[in-house]
């Protein structure tokens, strides 16, 4: 190796990493792999519309999504920009921070060990379906959630697509918002 690469590879030290037991890992797929941030949508009473228009309440068990489920999110500001005249400048008034987007996508597969008791495809989708169908916001269980501050979200469109050459696999994606309780009070 040369002098001058020699001295232009740094230092790499691996101190701060901490490496964890077995024992640490919350919960474990079938293959015995650790799930690091599954994703639970709580169990409860929620509201949804019945066939005749009217809202009716339904108790709905907890369902921990798939462990494929990859979540993005990304956030924007309420901003109102007003031309300054003859500038080429604004200026911006931020009003609020908005809600969490949230898509939620991965594979629905055949999962002996689901907590919930959607070990196939077919119960997994209905019971994806639905929390969909709610007329409500969900309660929301993951560490990466929480960090952010995301306790509920209201899914806004789910859709299902099916994977070539995979019958027992069926991709899907949720775009979600995070929701927050806001109460008002009437005087």
């Amino acid at each position: 190796m040369s002098e001058l690469a020699e001295r232009e590879v740094p230092d790499v030290t691996f101190s701060g990493i901490q490496v964890l037991g077995d024992d640490e890992v919350r919960q474990v797929s079938s293959l015995g792999t650790p799930i690091w941030h599954p994703i639970t949508l709580r169990g409860g009473l929620y509201k949804r519309y019945a066939t005749s228009g009217s809202v009716e309440e339904v108790q709905l068990a907890a369902l921990r999504l798939p462990i494929s489920s990859i979540s993005e999110m990304s956030m924007t500001k309420v901003i109102t920009k007003t031309q300054v005249s003859a500038s080429g400048a604004t200026v911006k008034e931020v009003y609020s921070n908005g809600d969490w987007e949230i898509r939620l996508s991965g594979i629905l597969l055949d999962e002996r060990s689901q907590p919930n008791g959607a070990s196939s495809v077919e119960t997994m989708e209905e019971r994806m379906l639905e929390f969909a169908e709610l007329a409500d916001s969900i309660g929301v269980d993951s560490d990466i959630y929480n960090r952010r501050g995301i306790d509920r979200l209201v899914i806004r469109s789910v859709s299902f697509t099916q994977i070539p050459g995979r019958p027992r696999m069926i991709g899907y994606q949720m775009q979600c918002e995070s929701d927050a309780p806001l109460e008002l009070l009437i005087r």
